[in-house]
């Protein structure tokens, strides 16, 4: 899997979560069981995504000391970020959820940046 594919189905499965939820505040009674599993296994597997994402794309600029430095500090925030910002913001689920999206995003967004800029030599094949 190359780092773009890892990026876009990081960010992928992050807009299915945006649209779960929605579902999810949608619907009322018994019938919305099933949101959830779903709703506790997909941040889990964004923030497992950011970071195959991030580690991908970090490797592959193996042969680049200032993106190497970027990417890995994007891969940090990522995963890092999301869960200081529960212990900060765990009384505003709503506040929580933007940030951590926000912060989420840093290393794929960061990946394809790197990924459409990278010279073609420093390509991992």
């Amino acid at each position: 899997m190359g780092v773009r594919v890892a990026a876009l189905v990081t960010i992928a499965l992050l807009v299915v979560y945006h649209l779960m939820r929605a579902a999810a505040a949608a619907c009322n009674g018994p019938v919305c069981e099933w949101y959830i599993p779903v709703s506790l296994l997909l941040p889990l597997l964004i923030v497992g995504g950011a970071l195959v994402a991030g580690v991908k794309a970090t490797t592959s600029a193996r042969n680049d000391p200032a993106w190497r430095l970027i990417l890995g500090a994007c891969t940090a925030i990522s995963v890092v970020g999301p869960i200081v910002g529960l212990m900060i913001l765990r009384d505003s689920p709503d506040a929580f959820v933007v940030s951590s999206t926000i912060l989420v995003l840093v290393a794929p967004a960061g990946a394809l940046v790197y990924s459409f800029m990278r010279r073609p030599d420093a390509a991992v094949r």
